[in-house]
């Protein structure tokens, strides 16, 4: 868990902060880590990567101004 505390912390300011730029480099941090521990466990065949795709790929989840 300690090497996921500060990624997640980041990722957790971006979020609050709002800020698109931010989470994508604290989400590549997180990502590092987790893969990181899991090759230092020897699980190296776990890996963790970034999403191709949309979870909801008929829905747009941007704010919009009324």
């Amino acid at each position: 868990m300690s090497t996921v505390k500060q990624p997640l912390a980041a990722l957790d300011r971006a979020i609050k902060a709002e800020n698109g730029n931010q989470f994508s480099a604290a989400y590549g941090q997180l990502t590092a880590s987790c893969n990181a521990c899991h090759e230092s466990y020897d699980r190296a065949v776990i890996v963790i990567q970034t999403p191709t795709v949309a979870a909801f790929p008929d829905q747009d989840f941007r704010r919009t101004t009324k």
